[in-house]
């Protein structure tokens, strides 16, 4: 019977929060298959390494083929390099050519996605594409792809209806109006438990769509989201509306920074009883919709119907059916998931933290690790320097005096 304590301030060598929740959601069955010649060494820092994931309850099962030994073996489960990790759970595999902490924690949730995995992209109608322009979303979709995520680009004027494996539908910012076509084709998915995330478009919609948000209980304000605020996160343009994320209900815990949404538009909510509100994002108390060009020195106007801040920039809702609710998030910017504005402040987490909530994928985290690095405050770097330079010495010089004295009087 053995027992194991381990203390520590940054848990760095226990599990992260994503990967215990993803273990708990898989359970027993996990089959980790390392693909390794029979060396001790390199074999006992891989246990080192798994020996978090290896004590987990589900009682993960470690396996050792050795690819020179058995190579016909190794070819028979895939192996394609010696030192890859296979990670087998069910029908699903994921392999790991390069085993770290975090490839492990990632390999894990894509293991422990619920559900189907396509991400489906609207085209068609001046939506943002799926490339490596500033507007792309290629940064999303490649982050998303390592998820377990797949996401595609669909023209919904060719299609009878959506896949059945979508997870979640986005619609990136269109700035040409949907026929009524399009609209019964996303309200369909909607009604049969969907999940979409709509990004608003920065400029007037158009009001011969069929499809906006009004039908959700939402009104589009005048102008562009200005805020004082986003200078103090050393944003150059004043059209950052700083977005707090502080709705448990929707984003994991542990999100540091608020949102940079550019070019945001403020809303106001009325919703009917199909819809209810989950979660209310806001900009900041010094910010307001700006509805005069953004040059020169800007100030609100409470004349032209500019309203001072917090003011609505996105909204979560769900709809109020009993069985499969369908799941929407409106966001007043199209530029949340863009290349040029993903890694701005905390969207990437708020991006993927709506990912989660909307496909209801609870292993779905996006955390960062503890390292090695100490970081102490130069008081105390000053306090250790003293003790282990001088303070030691002097005590190791004063016991040493004694105990020869001691031992000349004995």
């Amino acid at each position: 019977y053995s027992i194991s304590v381990y203390i520590s301030a940054t848990g760095l060598h226990s599990l992260s929060g994503s990967a215990q929740q993803a273990l708990d959601q898989l359970g027993s069955g996990l089959q980790i298959t390392a693909f390794m010649p029979d060396l001790l060494v390199q074999r006992a820092e891989l246990e080192q390494l798994l020996a978090p994931y290896l004590a987990h309850r589900s009682a993960p099962e470690l396996a050792y083929v050795d690819p020179l030994k058995n190579p016909d073996q190794a070819e028979a489960l895939g192996a394609q390099a010696s030192g890859e990790l296979h990670l087998r759970w069910g029908e699903r595999t994921e392999v790991l050519s390069q085993v770290t902490r975090e490839q492990l924690d990632l390999a894990l949730n894509r293991l422990a996605l619920r559900g189907e995995r396509w991400i489906v992209s609207l085209t068609g109608h001046g939506e943002h594409e799926i490339d490596q322009g500033p507007a792309g979303l290629a940064d999303f979709a490649d982050r998303a792809q390592q998820l377990g995520y797949q996401m595609i680009a669909l023209d919904p004027r060719r299609i009878d209806r959506l896949p059945d494996n979508t997870a979640m539908l986005l619609i990136a910012a269109p700035s040409q109006a949907y026929d009524e076509r399009v609209a019964d084709l996303v309200r369909t998915y909607l009604t049969a438990g969907g999940r979409v995330l709509w990004l608003g478009r920065g400029t007037d919609p158009s009001s011969d769509s069929a499809l906006t948000i009004a039908d959700f209980g939402l009104r589009q304000l005048d102008g562009v989201i200005v805020d004082a605020d986003a200078a103090r996160f050393g944003l150059d343009s004043p059209a950052n509306a700083i977005a707090t994320l502080d709705a448990s209900d929707v984003l994991p815990r542990g999100i540091q920074q608020p949102a940079a949404l550019y070019r945001a538009r403020a809303f106001d909510v009325a919703l009917s009883n199909e819809w209810s509100e989950v979660a209310r994002f806001s900009s900041g108390t010094q910010s307001w919709n700006e509805t005069s060009d953004l040059t020169g020195r800007l100030r609100r106007d409470p004349g032209e119907s500019e309203l001072a801040g917090p003011l609505p920039v996105a909204i979560a809702l769900q709809a109020a059916t009993l069985q499969d609710p369908g799941r929407l998030v409106y966001v007043g910017s199209p530029y949340l998931l863009s290349n040029a504005h993903i890694g701005r402040l905390g969207n990437r987490q708020w991006a993927f933290g709506l990912l989660r909530w909307l496909t209801e994928n609870t292993a779905l985290r996006s955390e960062s690790r503890p390292t090695h690095q100490l970081r102490w405050s130069p008081l105390l770097g000053s306090g250790l320097a003293v003790l282990t330079m001088v303070l030691l010495p002097l005590g190791y010089l004063v016991a040493g005096v004694w105990l020869r004295t001691q031992r000349r009087r004995g």
